[in-house]
């Protein structure tokens, strides 16, 4: 995961805050008032949008290239630390989403984030996940690893899954919904992800 780091770091020095608009998060099952963890904040769009909602916020990233173009929010605390390894107490958290961040590692590494997550998260939370499928139009750009995951030119690893295969790693879970969201660009080709929320038993 160094090496993944290292690529992060560069991306966000390079671009700085790339991702821009207004997170989707509706229909969200938290409360107003919850205390949520976010992972992979990147610079931090989606905490903005918990934010709005009512919601206190701890956001992860664990480039700190990341963490530093995150514009700083009452209401917000921004960390750099790991998925796999978090700096948390047991049950800390009412809620989590992992917006696009799971694709990223590697299979020992999913393992830990998914223990990691159960471990922090109270009993009857819901954890939000968002991952690009195997039908999406960048699905096979970029050096092929295996069938479902390639590097790219910047070094990032992007593991692309199937319904069933997002079950499966979550399967510590009750799985409450999982659907497939597939946009066409206005270049003719599919954007497609799985959305699947589940809770903590």
């Amino acid at each position: 995961m160094e090496g993944q780091r290292e690529a992060w770091d560069s991306f966000y020095s390079i671009n700085g805050r790339v991702w821009r608009g207004v997170s989707d998060i509706s229909g969200h099952p938290f409360e107003k008032g919850a205390h949520i963890l976010e992972m992979g904040c990147g610079n931090g769009k989606t905490s903005i949008a918990l934010k709005e909602e009512g919601m206190t916020v701890v956001a992860i990233d664990f480039s700190q290239s990341a963490i530093d173009n995150c514009t700083p929010e009452d209401g917000i605390e921004y960390v750099c630390a790991n998925v796999t390894k978090m700096p948390f107490g047991n049950g800390e958290f009412d809620g989590a989403l992992a917006f696009h961040v799971i694709e990223h590692l590697d299979e020992d590494e999913l393992r830990k984030a998914v223990s990691e997550i159960a471990r922090v998260l109270k009993s009857g939370s819901f954890l939000l996940v968002k991952v690009f499928s195997k039908d999406d139009m960048r699905s096979m750009k970029g050096t092929r690893l295996d069938d479902s995951t390639v590097l790219r030119g910047n070094g990032i690893m992007y593991h692309y899954f199937t319904e069933a295969e997002l079950t499966e790693a979550f399967s510590n879970m009750e799985k409450v919904d999982i659907r497939t969201v597939t946009e066409r660009t206005r270049f003719g080709q599919d954007r497609s992800r799985i959305c699947a929320t589940f809770r903590k038993i």
